[in-house]
């Protein structure tokens, strides 16, 4: 953990913040930082586990909708919603 004389030098010499406070604002960051290093771990578990919670690469639905808004006449929304439905289906089958 940073001391409290790092923490001021990096938050600059206008930095009026009181020792407490200044720790309790520390230890907050940390706990932050902590939260987004979970998350990120839960995510990467997950994505292994259940392969259809990996992103879908947005270029290739992108072209899959274009092409069934023009050669199936369907709405842009429609075609969108067909073309996430077939990739993910094609997740789950692989």
């Amino acid at each position: 953990m940073h001391s409290l004389e790092y923490c001021r030098k990096v938050l600059g010499p206008d930095n009026k913040l009181s020792d407490e406070d200044l720790a309790t604002l520390r230890d907050q960051f940390y706990c932050l930082a902590q939260l987004m290093l979970d998350q990120r771990d839960r995510h990467k578990r997950s994505t292994l586990e259940n392969p259809s919670s990996r992103p879908i690469d947005r270029e290739t639905l992108e072209e899959r909708a274009a092409i069934m808004e023009f050669e199936g006449n369907l709405s842009r929304e429609d075609a969108e919603r067909s073309a996430v439905s077939l990739a993910l289906e094609n997740d789950r089958l692989n």
